[in-house]
């Protein structure tokens, strides 16, 4: 009888048992498995005794390997929230132990609830591109570094348009800030597009030395002309001379401009020639004058400021105001050389 007894027992407890891994069975539903959650323990009769530890925080992105309940609290006599899809992914909050299993809190879509951790990985989430701010103008020649990829955009996802040899040089029209990131809005011979602001160099830096040393040069050469020009205030008017016993207009002006050291021609009309138009006049700069002794361009001076100009004009070489009765109304321009 007493072994009859344990017969029994042992058979009801392998029943109940096999009815405890049963309820969490695999449903299969248009034959999609859902995963289940058994008890490692099969002579654990009654899984509602397994005791819980202490939620802990935990953090990470996690993909499921099959379709999973996701339940209201970790363990499997809890409710089932929602069903997870295979693939789905779902943000983790926090940890707990269940006896010897562990299940994380996580968030699927709008639902919150707890899976068992052996039914999902880890999974990486693709950091978003950073966003790009608006291009601004920017301007200057650059000089590729190496072969440059020339893009439709400014970043790396974008296709290239053309691919710009080393040395080769391109201008500069905008920039944009793509993250820690500058990018450049180039032309490159006919095409047009983005490079890396790293991968250029300025092409200017030479040039630009060439364009002070010119304008430091032009600056000296207009400050010698004003002062042996007004040297020379006194020297008696010789129509057609071009010495210091004498000067015509455009003789006194090539004269002065050879003492401060440079040659220019030596007309009225070869020197307007040879001159650029200027709206703002400096001191060095030349003044012309119009129907004079003859009709057009017919004399010549050298603006000293102060809307002053210096010329051998009348019975000898002087400063005159642009305001004068007789020079103001026949001013034609101001020309730079």
């Amino acid at each position: 009888m007493r072994k009859l007894v344990f017969t029994l027992l042992a058979a009801g407890s392998l029943i109940l048992s096999n009815s405890a891994t049963d309820a969490e069975a695999a449903i299969n539903s248009k034959n999609n498995a859902v995963a289940y959650e058994s008890v490692n323990n099969e002579y654990n009769l009654d899984i509602e005794q397994v005791s819980s530890g202490s939620a802990t925080k935990l953090s990470g992105t996690y993909k499921f390997k099959y379709n999973t309940n996701v339940r209201q609290d970790a363990g499997t006599k809890y409710k089932v929230v929602t069903l997870a899809k295979k693939g789905a992914t779902a943000t983790a909050t926090h940890q707990k132990k269940v006896g010897s299993q562990t299940w994380y809190k996580v968030k699927v879509g709008s639902k919150s609830g707890w899976v068992l951790n052996t039914l999902v990985s880890k999974t990486t989430v693709k950091k978003a591109a950073p966003a790009a701010s608006k291009a601004t103008a920017k301007s200057g020649t650059f000089k590729m570094k190496s072969n440059t990829n020339v893009r439709t955009d400014a970043g790396t996802k974008y296709k290239i348009v053309t691919v710009a040899k080393k040395g080769a040089t391109a201008t500069a029209t905008h920039q944009k800030k793509v993250g820690s990131q500058t990018w450049y809005k180039v032309k490159v011979g006919s095409k047009t597009g983005w490079v890396l602001s790293t991968l250029v160099t300025p092409a200017t830096a030479a040039k630009a030395s060439s364009t002070v040393k010119k304008a430091s040069s032009s600056s000296s050469i207009d400050s010698k002309v004003v002062s042996e020009a007004l040297a020379l205030r006194g020297t008696p008017y010789v129509f057609g001379g071009t010495t210091t016993r004498g000067f015509d207009c455009s003789g006194f002006i090539q004269y002065v401009f050879k003492q401060a050291g440079k040659n220019i021609s030596r007309t009225t009309l070869t020197q307007y020639a040879e001159t650029t138009a200027v709206s703002s006049p400096k001191p060095g700069d030349l003044v012309f004058f119009a129907n004079t002794y003859r009709a057009g361009i017919s004399h010549v001076g050298i603006y000293i400021g102060n809307n002053q100009f210096v010329h051998a004009g009348g019975s000898k070489a002087a400063v005159v105001s642009l305001n004068d009765s007789y020079w103001g109304p026949k001013f034609h321009s101001f020309r730079s050389y």
